[in-house]
Order: structure tokens, then sequence, then C-alpha cells
């Protein structure tokens, strides 16, 4: 007998049949119980976002370890061709069974809109490079600032760095990128947003940071440890001129309006300009990052 695992797809408003991180909190909860074939039903999605991508990838490996029969429902062609165009079905399609048939997808011709990084799978710092590169690429066409792309892909290598080194599962790590021509957040002004989304599977914040005696305050829960980790020069090795990543891309991204949202094991903790929020969620298998870097339309720059 096959358990379905549902999703949580908002239904109304913006995020109307987007999937999300937050989408898959059914399927993370749980994922612990299946003990056998499994199909996660996508059929009330409509668009995917990076986050929902890398999501998705986690699940997906959380999944396989547990049972060799991993299905996805889908419905119609839109979204699967955006599967496809990210690299989804390259990364899992001969360890996942999808409905309806996705094989003709691969014979299309295909080309850069310059817009995106399709989902990528690395496991070393020697891989982060091509990934930083082509964030710059996609920063520069939006019309970023050459100080706005230093600053913003020099903290990323860095948390990309991080989930190199903590990422201990036999996934690594994975991220996505995508720039999109309307804002999903913020202001919802007129303009652009860059949404960057990076996951691993590695032990958490929480555990990650008990290993520095000098934290066993501050790792409680995990929220408490993620909202500690945000601060400038907190990291598990306690070097100097570590830990600053976190701290730098939440500023970046909270000047332009955008968050920098940070899950790990059951906590999330989301970084706006002038607030955190946390919350307890299903616990994610390794740390989860998001990042949102609007901008308003020409006209309404300063």
């Amino acid at each position: 007998m096959i358990s379905v695992l549902n999703l949580n797809v908002q239904h109304r408003g913006a995020m109307s049949g987007v999937l999300t991180l937050g989408s898959l909190d059914p399927a993370f909860e749980g994922a612990p119980a299946v003990d056998g074939p499994v199909q996660l039903d996508l059929r009330a999605v409509d668009f995917v976002e990076p986050a929902g991508l890398c999501g998705l990838a986690a699940l997906l490996e959380l999944l396989t370890q547990r049972t060799e029969h991993v299905s996805l429902a889908l419905s119609g062609r839109n979204v699967a061709a955006y599967l496809e165009r990210m690299d989804f079905f390259r990364l899992f399609g001969g360890r996942v069974e999808v409905h309806p048939d996705v094989s003709s997808l691969e014979e299309r011709e295909r080309h850069n809109p310059g817009t995106l990084q399709e989902l990528i799978n690395f496991h070393t710092e020697e891989e982060i490079p091509r990934i930083i590169n082509r964030i710059s690429e996609i920063l520069k066409g939006k019309e970023y600032l050459l100080r706005e792309r230093v600053a913003i892909c020099s903290t990323l290598s860095e948390i990309c760095a991080n989930a190199a080194e903590h990422g201990t599962s036999s996934f690594g790590a994975f991220a996505a990128v995508q720039a999109y021509n309307h804002i999903v957040s913020g202001s919802r002004r007129a303009g652009e947003e860059v949404i960057i989304s990076i996951a691993d599977g590695g032990p958490g914040i929480r555990e990650t940071l008990a290993r520095n005696p000098q934290y066993k305050d501050h790792t409680e829960t995990d929220n408490e440890a993620i909202r500690h980790a945000l601060e400038m020069g907190v990291s598990s090795t306690g070097e100097l001129g570590r830990g600053g990543g976190l701290t730098l891309v939440a500023q970046i991204s909270a000047r332009s309006g955008g968050s920098l949202s940070i899950r790990s094991g059951a906590g999330r903790v989301t970084v706006y300009r002038d607030r955190k929020n946390s919350r307890n969620v299903p616990p994610f298998p390794g740390t989860f990052v998001r990042v949102s870097l609007p901008r308003h339309a020409a006209e309404d720059r300063p």
C-alpha cells in the first residue's frame, strides 16, 4: 500500500499555488513514519520558487533513505517543465517515479534566460566558486552595483562553505537561485526580486554551536541557537573572521526591503528590516537559508 504525503499549499492570496519550504511542512512531519512505498502529492502546486525546490530536494533525499519506492504526483505540464528546466529530473529522475510521465520534456531545446541558477548539488568548497559566479551574473543582469554584488556574493560564499562543511549527510548541500520581474515580498511595489536558497543535510545550527562551550547557554532550543548564530562573530570554531556571513546577508537583505529566513531543526527565524520572527516547525534535516533581495523599479529607487 502506498502512503501519501500531502502538502500545505495556499489556495488564495499572492502565494496561491506556490511551492515554498513551508508548503512541505506536513510532508517533513510525516516523513519519519515512512517505511514503505510513498507518494508526494504536488497536484495543488502551480509554481515552484527556489526555496520550495531546495526543500523538495532535501525532502526527497530524506524519503529515499527510508524507501526505494518514492513517487511524485504532478498536475499538468507547467510545473514538470519548470522542474526539468531547473535540472530537478537530472538529479532525481533515476530515483523518483513521476506521474504523469515527463520523459519527453528532456528532448526540448532549452536556453538560458540569464535569470536562474539551476538546482545544483554540491559537497566541497571547490564547487562553490561556480555557484557564486552564477549568482553574481544574475545580480549584474539585474543591475546590482558592483559593491552590492561583492558584498552579497562574499557573504553567500561563506554560507555555502558552511553548508559544504556541515553537510555531512550523503546528499551534501543544494542551491538554487532565480530572479523575478515582480516583488513577491516586502512592499510589493513594481520591481524585481532575486531569491537565493541553500540547504544542507548536516547536524543543524544548534548541534554545531553546542560544540563550542562558550555557546552552551544559547543552544537550549533551535530558535535560540539560530538567533545567536545571527550575531556577528558567532561560529562553532570561534575562529577570527568566521561567523559573519548570516549577519551580513541579513543586513543586506533588510536594507533592500527583503528578508533572510533560516530554518534548522525544529526552529525557523526570519529577519526583516525592523524585526525577527521565530516559530517552531516540523524538523528540517539540516540547515536551510532563504535570501530575498528585492529591487524597486528604477523610478522608485533613491
